[in-house]
């Protein structure tokens, strides 16, 4: 019986493609031959989405200098596929939540300026494609510092540019993208959404994500109004109403900023990423699909990438096992339904740091025990669909 592994990253532990290993490594040691495990890192435009795509694709990394969201000079990558002519920046390499500490996280003065400054890199490789993957980001600037970055200067009713992202958008007036417009013409932009969330409103991406980029209950009324006068300006510059159009709230609003001003295709970052990967011809063969990343809660559901892979799978009627490091107490309906099984790869109490650090030993052991358990209760299978009832 054939097992495909498709996991996220494990944020500020694993990488996709080290968990997927991690977890191969156990399901053999508990018995599953190497040839009955394939490997398939996922993603969905968040944390990782470059080399997984690399993984499955091929092409090269390539380092360039930036900044991070609070400004500071760091270096990221971004991916080059010259044969495909096709760019993969990953917003979160230079916007990421994971390069600030928790006390750092101020979501009213981190903007998206370095990952402006790693499109302009892919840029100068003339791609016919751009993917930008928006996920994991520690901004709520609505793509102004991205788009001040590739050379659009955001101004005030007096002619002045600003450069304080979001903390000066309420005095944004107009938007002058003279050095935008041939960027729009020389190559496709294709935004990978990790959520379907609209910009503003009690579902938007303030509201939704804030609290975890670190924005306390006073600046939600702030990092709102912010939002609504910058979809007010490209509306009115561009006549795309971003308050009604879905995707838009993903990463804080920069793919909204991408779709009006670059004429940016938004996409649903998992499914996009299986149809670049092929995700439907690995799935054939597998009698049993596990997937996972570090956290499964409520907002899996928004279109996170192991409930795409779990819907794929059950079209086909291949079970699924979901596997994270954090799951709610008391598990949902809703968030049950799309998995067969979920479970939580920890062994017992102890401090997060301290499981973080060993995500790949308790993957190890889960895969152990979970092949051993299955072996057991299937003896005799000798064929890939066994599984499916």
């Amino acid at each position: 019986m054939k097992w495909l592994l498709a996991f996220n990253s494990f944020k500020n532990s694993l990488s996709a493609v080290d968990a997927v290993k991690a977890f191969a490594r156990g399901l053999h040691k508990g018995g599953v031959k190497e040839d009955d495990i394939v490997l398939f890192p996922i993603a969905d435009g968040g944390d990782d989405t470059a080399r997984c795509l690399q993984f499955h694709l091929g092409g090269r990394l390539i380092r360039v200098p930036c900044h991070d969201p609070l400004q500071r000079p760091i270096s990221a990558s971004f991916l080059w596929m010259a044969h495909r002519r096709t760019a993969v920046v990953e917003m979160s390499a230079a916007s990421g939540l994971r390069l600030l500490k928790p006390a750092e996280r101020n979501p009213l003065h981190a903007d998206t300026f370095g990952t402006g400054e790693l499109l302009l890199a892919a840029l100068r490789r003339r791609p016919d494609e751009l993917l930008i993957g928006v996920g994991g980001s520690a901004t709520i600037d609505g793509g102004a510092g991205l788009l001040r970055a590739l050379g659009a200067r955001l101004l005030d009713r007096q002619g002045r540019e600003l450069t304080d992202f979001p903390f000066q958008l309420n005095r944004l007036h107009r938007i002058d993208d003279t050095r935008l417009q041939p960027l729009r013409r020389t190559t496709r932009w294709k935004v990978l959404c990790d959520v379907d969330i609209p910009l503003l409103g009690s579902h938007g991406t303030v509201r939704r994500y804030g609290a975890q980029k670190g924005a306390s209950p006073r600046m939600i009324g702030r990092l709102e109004a912010a939002l609504a006068q910058l979809a007010e300006v490209s509306l009115q510059q561009t006549g795309i109403a971003l308050h009604r159009l879905p995707r838009a709230g993903a990463a804080g609003g920069v793919a909204g900023a991408l779709h009006a001003w670059l004429n940016a295709e938004l996409l649903p970052g998992a499914q996009s990423f299986l149809e670049y990967t092929s995700f439907s011809h690995a799935l054939s063969p597998a009698a049993i699909v596990v997937t996972g990343e570090g956290r499964i809660d409520n907002q899996t559901l928004d279109g996170k990438a192991p409930l795409i892979v779990a819907r794929q799978a059950h079209d086909r009627k291949i079970p699924v096992i979901a596997l994270a490091g954090d799951i709610p107490a008391q598990i949902s309906p809703a968030l049950q339904q799309p998995f067969d099984a979920l479970f939580s790869i920890l062994n017992g109490p102890g401090e997060l740091s301290q499981h973080i650090a060993l995500t790949r030993q308790h993957l190890m052991r889960t895969g152990s025990q979970l092949a051993r358990l299955i072996l057991h209760l299937f003896p005799d299978l000798p064929g890939e669909k066994d599984l499916v009832p």
